[in-house]
């Protein structure tokens, strides 16, 4: 999981103590449901003596055996994966799912590596030929996949049955929801669940992450796909004064809040001198080190802010508590936050104080539902009725809180959300909510201008730096405050502010509960296609991270990684055209020179040849390279394997900006895959023949 992220971490000793945890649970719960059991006579046959081996358990039958054998299978991986995923990060959470559930299956003999690298490397026929009747409504990128997938014993004849059904392929590659329609022909019965995943993945890749969601749920059971909201006192039973407990910080997600609630249900107050909240920064090293050492001692609970902010002291504070922890007091307690480093190979804290810590990622949700009421939730009934003007206020607080989700959910679109990732967080919304407040009681009435200049320029307007975001947040203010709000205004499609005439706070909740329809990116004022392009991006995401942990496909080096690398380097070296032969072009290009029309043409020609030929020339001096030390006639280096990599998650060399291939640095900028660049190639290639 490492290569996922420097933060997901993890020693033998939390995994053992985790795999024991699994165990004691379900002999708990058996226990709990056994019936008394009556004392054994001396010298009777039943005896708990195993001495003599022979295989079985003593007082249980097979059948019982076998029945506990799973239930500890099951307790174990929920266990397990429940413990992992509380440190995962939102986007890693389906990924790490999917890749134990194929494990799974591999083990059992469910699924074959085979077909997992179908799934997770999504491959392309090199010569896919005619598309015939299907570029009417197919993308010239999937035939080649479709191709691809005849190399399956169910999928030998699919490109000719799609071309013969060609209208009935159509309607179910447009639908919304191809993962719920009927597939066209005998498939929709001879195809499993995971078959039409494979389909899924070459044809519409933006459906893929829900089919998995629903064939984890299916296989596995709804523990590995379903999460309960963060419960910090369920969270606390299973820290202990030699396990600090980690939070990953978030925007507007604030641990300190939870830890802060918690010790006073538990007497850890700072008014009582057992807890001591200690923000990091230049100065604080003393102070939190006399702090940790002092309730190690007397027992009492520490909070260390933002120790990221500090990365040449934390590997101080690692040595400190290894000291402390060997007689720790049992109510001692460290809490640490940091934030993540900018990218996932970049590492800002110590590999020990990480395996040894319990990690939180209690990242804010990101459906605008969940904001809607995260947002809401942080008043109540009171703050509502303080004000001189309470229904004005709260129906205008209720559409604020409506215009930060919508700036929240619009992050996770990218680029065609916000140009740049702005940091809108918490804060910004209860600022803007005291500015109403103060507004109304100040004025009697709502001074719409006055507010919507405050939010959309000074508040949230403060983050923003494009003019375009800036002019999207305003456009939002203009539609979102104004009179007609006391109207029930219709914030999104299909979604109206309540009248507020009679409505409590909890009412709101059931107002969003009952009326706020299915999220959908019309709701952002967004392009109904504005999701496809997110949701590729998240499959695409999902199987390259899968590739780079396991070697290619979802399960162990057995057919897996190691036969995808060979495969291609085999195939990329048999088609790879020889170099361009520079003295005969030379020749061939003095007449063309003369002419003055066309010189400049010839001129660009020979360059472009030179090019290809230094390209053409590392890229058959690499292939050469990894083949010999595929075979062991060399050392992997670095970028043997940066190029290995390459070719396992189906990426063109060096593109990625850490790797030490050269193949991206000496072609032209693009951003398709492997295959379909290596084409490219070749096409550029007999251009510059002709």
């Amino acid at each position: 999981l490492v290569k996922m992220h420097t933060y997901y971490m993890y020693s033998l000793a939390a995994f053992t103590e985790v795999f024991y945890r699994g165990i004691d649970k379900v002999t708990a719960a058996n226990d709990a449901a056994a019936p008394p059991v009556a004392a054994v006579e001396p010298g009777s046959d039943e005896s708990d003596d195993d001495s003599q081996g022979g295989g079985t358990v003593p007082g249980m039958t097979d059948e019982e055996l076998s029945k506990r054998v799973v239930q500890l299978i099951d307790s174990i991986s929920i266990t397990t994966f429940e413990y992992i995923r509380r440190g995962l990060f939102e986007r890693d959470k389906l990924t790490v799912a999917t890749m134990l559930t194929l494990q799974v299956c591999i083990n059992d003999g469910k699924l074959s590596p085979e077909e997992v690298d179908f799934l997770c490397a999504s491959k392309i026929a090199t010569d896919p030929g005619n598309i015939g009747p299907l570029q009417e409504w197919m993308p010239e990128s999937v035939w080649p996949k479709v191709k691809a997938l005849e190399g399956l014993k169910k999928f030998q004849s699919l490109g000719d049955t799609m071309q013969s059904e060609s209208d009935d392929w159509s309607v179910w590659f447009d639908n919304p929801e191809p993962e719920k329609a009927k597939l066209p022909g005998d498939y929709e019965k001879s195809l499993s669940t995971f078959e039409r995943l494979i389909i899924l993945r070459a044809m519409r890749p933006d459906r893929c992450t829900s089919a998995l969601a629903s064939w984890i749920r299916d296989l596995m059971g709804k523990h590995f796909v379903e999460q309960q909201p963060f419960d910090m006192a369920e969270s606390y039973l299973e820290t202990s004064p030699q396990t600090p407990t980690f939070f990953v910080l978030f925007p507007g997600v604030d641990p300190t809040l939870l830890v802060e609630g918690l010790g006073k249900e538990k007497g850890m107050t700072s008014e009582a001198g057992s807890f001591r909240n200690i923000s990091m920064g230049q100065g604080q090293e003393k102070l939190a080190e006399a702090v940790v050492e002092q309730f190690g001692m007397k027992g009492g609970w520490v909070m260390l802010q933002n120790c990221h902010l500090m990365e040449s002291w934390v590997s101080k504070l690692e040595r400190l508590l290894e000291v402390v922890q060997e007689g720790a007091h049992e109510d001692f307690r460290c809490f640490i936050s940091a934030e993540p480093p900018p990218m996932a190979s970049m590492k800002n804290m110590p590999e020990s104080l990480l395996q040894s810590c319990m990690k939180v990622a209690n990242e804010a949700p990101a459906d605008i539902k969940s904001n809607l009421v995260r947002a809401w939730a942080n008043y109540n009934q009171e703050v509502i009725d303080t004000c001189t003007k309470p229904t004005e206020f709260k129906t205008c607080l209720f559409s604020l809180c409506w215009f930060h989700s919508v700036m929240l959910g619009r992050k996770r679109f990218g680029q065609q959300g916000w140009s740049r990732q702005y940091s809108f967080n918490t804060g910004d919304l209860n600022i803007c909510a005291n500015v109403l407040k103060a507004y109304i009681d100040m004025f009697g009435l709502v001074p719409w201008d006055d507010l919507r200049y405050i939010f959309g320029e000074i508040m949230y307007g403060g983050h923003i730096t494009d003019p375009f975001d800036r002019r999207t947040a305003n456009t939002y203010l203009s539609v979102l405050f104004h009179d007609g709000l006391f109207s029930e205004l219709e914030l999104a499609p299909k979604f109206k502010s309540p009248n507020p005439d009679g409505m409590m706070f909890d009412s709101y909740i059931e107002h969003i509960e009952k009326s706020l329809p299915p999220e959908s990116p019309p709701q952002l004022g967004l392009h109904p296609n504005a999701e496809i392009g997110y949701l590729t991006n998240g499959t695409i995401n999902l199987f390259v991270a899968i590739m780079n942990i396991s070697g290619g496909g979802g399960g162990d080096s057995e057919g897996g990684g190691g036969n995808v690398v060979h495969s291609t380097m085999t195939d990329l070296t048999e088609r790879l055209p020889e170099n361009f032969v520079m003295v005969i072009i030379n020749e061939r290009a003095k007449p063309l020179l003369e002419k003055l029309e066309l010189s400049p043409f010839v001129v660009v020609a020979k360059q472009e040849c030179g090019y290809m030929n230094v390209l053409l020339t590392e890229m058959r001096r690499s292939l050469v390279e990894l083949d010999k030390g595929l075979k062991g006639q060399l050392n992997m280096s670095d970028t043997m394997e940066d190029l290995a990599l390459a070719f396992t998650i189906n990426e063109w060399p060096g593109r990625n900006p850490f790797s030490k291939c050269s193949w991206q640095k000496l072609s032209w900028p693009s951003m398709k895959t492997l295959a379909f660049q290596f084409m490219d190639m070749l096409r550029r290639g007999e251009e510059l023949e002709k």
